[in-house]
């Protein structure tokens, strides 16, 4: 039940962000205080990023990070501005239940995919991510192999060549 709730989440993000018309864009493990989440998204020339590790499982974490986003998106349609969201408060260790983490999962969510999106939309997302990470064109290294690696365990595990 956890993982559906988080693949309907992902589709979720991926039609909000094309509704907000961002293309990059991708959902962090946080592999200090798991199962927390953090959503980066490229927007107006900078990285933004929301975060949450209030629930015990990553997809409600996920969840609640996308329903933000959303109502933002929402509120920015019909008009509202801001600047300088934040918020502070003690982060709280997750319990040892929540820190169970795979490496396909993390795979997945690496690239903002999910094990029901069918290769052809997994191998476009991690072209547009790659072309945009690529060290030769100013890009992040470490990001880059990330998402190598990223894409190199989902195709091995669906038997697919990279």
């Amino acid at each position: 039940m956890k993982s559906v709730q988080t693949e309907v989440t992902m589709r979720a993000l991926r039609m909000m962000f094309d509704k907000w018309e961002i293309e990059l864009w991708e959902p962090i493990p946080d592999r200090e205080r798991a199962p927390g989440v953090t959503v980066r998204y490229y927007r107006a020339g900078t990285w933004q990023q929301v975060h949450c590790d209030a629930f015990l499982s990553r997809g409600q974490n996920l969840r609640q990070v996308y329903l933000l986003l959303d109502r933002l998106r929402i509120a920015e349609k019909n008009g509202v501005s801001y600047t300088g969201l934040a918020s502070t408060r003690d982060l709280v260790a997750a319990s040892p239940e929540g820190q169970a983490k795979t490496k396909l999962q993390d795979a997945y969510f690496i690239l903002g995919a999910t094990p029901g999106d069918p290769m052809e939309l997994i191998k476009a997302v991690y072209q547009k991510k790659v072309n945009f990470y690529h060290p030769d064109h100013g890009g992040d290294k470490d990001k880059f192999i990330q998402l190598q690696q990223a894409y190199e365990s989902i195709c091995e595990a669906r038997g697919v060549k990279p």
